[in-house]
């Protein structure tokens, strides 16, 4: 967000302050019509010609009930002259009271989840609308459940309510523009309930406020930009355990704020896992940057929801599990203060986010479940061959598809792990998050934001690694063997993809020698092509050779063979003539099963592949141009390459 002009504008009549020119919208390269391709032209511009400042909701709620009423007021600023009409998302079942726009009653029409409203006089740019829009009603009777939830716990069998919107569900519980770009600059919720309730929201707990019936208004007050997904409240019958903690030696303490089930188990039990928020937000704040809501709080409202949502300064959490914690509090950098700029961009926030976890086990816990961590990513990312960590374009409005598992978190994760194995200096690499953190505040990023910044901050080309690893589909998988011999060692790298869709992806493999009596030493080579081979100097007796010893790569391995004491091996079979003019035979001295033969360039590109099981077998070679090839044969997982000439 680029602070323009740092005038303040006082707006008594509604009460709350805001900063001429604090946009927090961003080009994304959209243009209106294909941001909101679901409404019409004339519709599409009024909603794309005012930037939202402000949202104070106003709501009485119960535990009980998804019923809601009350109002919610929305300062927005005037971006094109004339504006006559302002659109917002509602759900249609809500019935509206009133609109009041600048305190003089408006026109409306409410359907299809879209409220119209018809402006009392036209207005120009770089004016301010007040606009209230008194509402009540459910946001749906039965069936499939959005936006905003009642249900019972086990804990204390009582009834809590709660709000959860991401991605496109805000519209269900408070008029809102479901816009990533333009976010809030400060937004109050306040909640009026009944006596022996709490209601947990964003921001500071600035006021509760008695009122009659025996009831109580809860009034947070955020002055943080937000995107409208992360605003939200909790409301049932809550105990209050609060904190602060020092954050990495600073003078002031950030306040930990946790509303909890009123049960004196869950607490107990409980209790020390919450304790460690403020270790999560040391950690955090020392390798992404300061916490960046720490003049309001970070907390959590317990509800009885399935894992978490990382509303902005108050997250929603089914429990304290140590790595649910740390996911959802690193939100708050990857998510809160930076959002994804689309939601095919989503990795910008759950990749991040889940690659936290492997942070939080490698600081905070222990170098072993750090690894366990990755291995099991790593795994899951590879249930099914194929997928890319970017969304595509068709499923940008597909719940499931944006927060795919394997994907979006997974393996979005791993890549975010190699790419620190990439840059090879782990101070650059965080340097480069909290780089990354600053430069957008408050505002939103896209994926090619990220890599600009992150070429730009190591001076690596990372061209072919998202193409590859974000764009493209799929995993590699290799099938390498070695040998040791005369103090050189020898790698035979084949690498094929698990989908032709990115059929080959440029690695840097690691490669850890245990040798008799010496130092264990690692090796790294690049591998560039779909074979290669590497051959390295090394004195000494290597007793065996281990593959990606530290799990950086996301890969699976078909085979892993030692040749050094299998040499013989390749007496098994001969190959002639050499050099050949049209037709190799491939003789086998014994009866075998079956073998694999690959063909490659001198480039490492592989030009032919054939599978049998004779014992002579005849490869034509007739359609190649005369030149040097690499012949690969695979008997029982086992590569023995050999160079051929073609004339």
């Amino acid at each position: 967000m680029k602070y323009i002009n740092r005038c303040i504008l006082i707006l008594l009549f509604t009460g709350f302050i805001i900063k001429e020119g604090t946009s927090t919208s961003k080009s994304n390269n959209q243009t209106p019509i294909e941001r909101y391709q679901t409404n019409s032209i004339e519709d599409i511009f009024s909603q794309d010609g005012y930037d939202i400042k402000f949202y104070k909701i106003d709501l009485e709620v119960t535990d009980t009930s998804i019923f809601i009423s009350g109002s919610t007021t929305i300062l927005v600023e005037i971006l094109l002259d004339n504006t006559n009409k302002l659109f917002f998302e509602l759900a249609g079942s809500y019935s509206i009271d009133s609109v009041v726009v600048n305190n003089v009653i408006a026109s409306y029409n409410h359907k299809s989840d879209t409220l119209f409203i018809s402006l009392p006089g036209a207005l120009h740019q770089h004016s301010y609308a007040t606009i209230q829009i008194f509402y009540n009603g459910k946001a749906y009777e039965k069936g499939e459940e959005y936006g905003i939830y009642n249900r019972e716990t086990n804990y204390n069998n009582k009834r809590y309510t709660w709000t959860l919107s991401e991605p496109f569900e805000s519209k269900f519980w408070f008029p809102c523009k479901q816009n990533l770009a333009d976010k809030a600059d400060s937004v109050y919720v306040f909640i009026t309930t009944e006596y022996g309730l709490k209601a947990g929201a964003n921001g500071i707990l600035e006021n509760i406020t008695n009122l009659p019936g025996n009831k109580l208004r809860y009034e947070w007050k955020s002055h943080y930009p937000i995107a409208y997904y992360l605003i939200s409240f909790a409301v049932g019958d809550f105990i209050d355990y609060s904190f602060y903690t020092k954050i990495n030696s600073n003078a002031d303490s950030i306040l930990v704020q946790n509303y909890i089930y009123n049960n004196s188990a869950f607490f107990a039990n409980n209790k020390s896992k919450i304790d460690k928020t403020g270790d999560l937000l040391n950690l955090f704040s020392r390798l992404y940057g300061p916490y960046p809501f720490a003049n309001e709080k970070y907390g959590h409202c317990i509800v009885p929801m399935g894992g978490g949502m990382e509303h902005q300064t108050m997250t929603s959490l089914a429990n304290f599990s140590f790595l649910l914690v740390a996911h959802e509090l690193s939100h708050q950098w990857f998510g809160d203060n930076v959002t994804c700029s689309n939601w095919q961009d989503i990795w910008i926030n759950e990749g991040f986010a889940s690659y936290s976890e492997y942070l939080a086990n490698e600081y905070l816990e222990s170098r072993e479940d750090a690894d366990l961590w990755m291995k099991d990513a790593h795994q899951y990312a590879m249930n099914e061959q194929d997928g890319s960590v970017h969304v595509p374009g068709d499923y940008a409005k597909n719940d499931e598809r944006i927060f795919d598992y394997r994907l979006s978190y997974k393996k979005g994760a791993a890549i975010i792990h190699m790419i620190r194995q990439e840059i090879n200096d782990d101070e650059l690499f965080f340097e480069t998050l909290r780089s990354f953190q600053k430069t957008f505040k408050d505002s939103v990023a896209s994926v090619n934001d990220f890599k600009s910044l992150l070429e730009e901050k190591t001076s690596i080309n990372f061209d072919l690694f998202f193409n590859e690893w974000f764009y493209g589909e799929g995993y590699p998988k290799f099938k390498i063997s070695w040998q040791h011999r005369n103090d050189s060692l020898l790698i035979y790298s084949l690498q094929e993809s698990s989908t032709p869709k990115t059929p080959l992806f440029n690695t840097l493999l690691e490669f850890k020698v245990l040798r008799h009596d010496l130092p264990d030493t690692s090796l790294f080579f690049r591998q560039e092509s779909q074979y290669d081979e590497f051959i390295v100097q090394l004195p000494g007796r290597v007793n065996n050779l281990i593959f990606d010893p530290n799990h950086w790569l996301l890969m699976s391995v078909l085979s892993f063979k030692n040749l050094t004491d299998t040499l013989n091996a390749n007496k098994s079979f001969t190959i002639s003539p050499n050099p050949v003019s049209n037709k190799l035979l491939i003789r086998f001295l014994t009866n075998i099963e079956s073998y694999k033969i690959y063909m490659t360039d001198f480039s490492g590109k592989i030009i032919k592949i054939e599978e049998a099981n004779d014992k002579n077998h005849e490869l034509n070679l007739s359609e190649f141009a005369k030149g040097i090839y690499l012949l690969l044969i695979e008997v029982n997982d086992t590569l023995f390459p050999t160079k051929i000439i073609k004339v």
